[in-house]
């Protein structure tokens, strides 16, 4: 197939997120196909392209202050989220040339749905998630009452972009059916399907390295990540130590800010990869109490080896089963519980957590899915 591929963020290093998903997917996809890959590079983005796909990028940066505030007015004005006009504009100019290229359209993420008028062939989008549920996160998230305000007006604008915008595509595709019924509320016209994320299992296969301590991985500056990584050290952690005082928290990731480093915990931000870490990890803890999607630095942390414990949200998309593959648990006490319970006696979770994302979680499997999904969508055009 001949494949014209949309992407919000250009699938090059750093990776993480839809960058993430969208090399991996690249990658296995032209082993077989003809992928053209058209996207956004933001500043920062030096790695190598996927192997044998067509790329153009198109350079792009966030806007400086005054003319962030000033897009932030137009969306207050157009009761529209913030970023998709902006990000959707460079695509509507440069599509146009690629015309009659193609068989089948795939637009990542749900910021770029406006392409779909630049489009001549059938089309997919991946939101990936409930975009309006990270919103929301991030507006209880918000400090001061201009802030909050902003970004409680973003919600509705959101929801009813979502409404309306993913329309012209004939399927939504989204990672855990939980997002896919959020989606679908806001428009029962929709088709969606559910496709889960995969993860390069071989390149995260252990060592035989020691492990100790407990880890938290991830975007440290969203609010999902934020709130989870203060349960974690604030009010967890104290009870793990009232009954092993030797355990130690590490924190990983991208952009953590004041309120993170300010937390009882080793601190280690941007690193080159985050491997090391999780097969270095006692314990991998996993708290979320917001958020939507799933959660790619759990599958990390079991393709790594590593012995989980994870709220039942964390889990969120995924067919595991507590005390099987990880923990699962909800309530502070509980977590911390299973925590010291792991660091003495990992068990068998590790080994148990490699094999299940192996088995349900391998990038060529979820290529496809994808190609099932294309060849579906572009037979209605004949």
């Amino acid at each position: 197939m001949r494949i014209l591929f949309c992407a919000s963020e250009s699938p090059r290093a750093p990776l993480n997120g839809s960058r993430l998903l969208s090399w991996h997917l690249c990658s296995q996809l032209a082993r077989n196909h003809e992928v053209t890959v058209v996207a956004l590079r933001h500043p920062g983005q030096d790695g190598p392209p996927p192997e044998g796909v067509q790329l153009h990028e198109i350079p792009t940066a966030p806007p400086w202050w005054g003319r962030a505030w000033g897009r932030r007015l137009a969306a207050l004005a157009l009761r529209e989220p913030v970023e998709a006009r902006r990000l959707t504009a460079p695509f509507l100019s440069f599509l146009p040339q690629l015309a009659g290229r193609f068989d089948v359209a795939h637009v990542m993420l749900g910021t770029l749905a406006g392409v779909a008028s630049a489009l001549d062939v059938p089309a997919v989008i991946v939101p990936m998630d409930a975009w309006h549920l990270n919103v929301e996160a991030e507006a209880s998230a918000a400090a001061g009452w201009v802030e909050r305000g902003w970004r409680r007006a973003q919600v509705h604008a959101t929801r009813r972009f979502q409404a309306s915008a993913y329309r012209p595509f004939a399927r939504v595709i989204l990672v855990a059916d939980e997002d896919a019924r959020e989606v679908r509320a806001l428009d029962p016209s929709l088709t969606t399907e559910t496709i889960s994320i995969g993860v390069d299992t071989a390149s995260f296969a252990p060592d035989d390295r020691a492990r100790s301590g407990i880890l938290f991985t991830g975007v440290l500056d969203t609010p999902a990540n934020e709130q989870a990584a203060v349960r974690l050290a604030e009010r967890i952690m104290p009870l793990v130590r009232s009954s092993m005082p030797e355990a130690t928290l590490t924190l990983v990731g991208r952009s953590p800010g004041p309120r993170i480093r300010a937390l009882d915990a080793t601190v280690i931000a941007d690193v080159p990869d985050i491997r090391p870490y999780l097969w270095s990890a006692g314990v991998y803890a996993c708290p979320m109490e917001s958020g939507t999607g799933m959660k790619y630095k759990l599958l990390e942390a079991m393709a790594a080896g590593a012995p989980a414990v994870a709220t039942p949200l964390a889990c969120q998309g995924l067919t595991v089963r507590d005390g099987v593959e990880l923990r699962i648990v909800d309530d502070d006490a509980a977590f911390a519980a299973a925590l010291v319970a792991a660091l003495r006696a990992p068990g068998g979770l590790g080994d148990a957590a490699r094999q299940y994302v192996s088995a349900r979680h391998d990038w060529a499997a979820v290529a496809q899915a994808y190609v099932a999904v294309y060849r579906d969508v572009a037979d209605t055009r004949n």
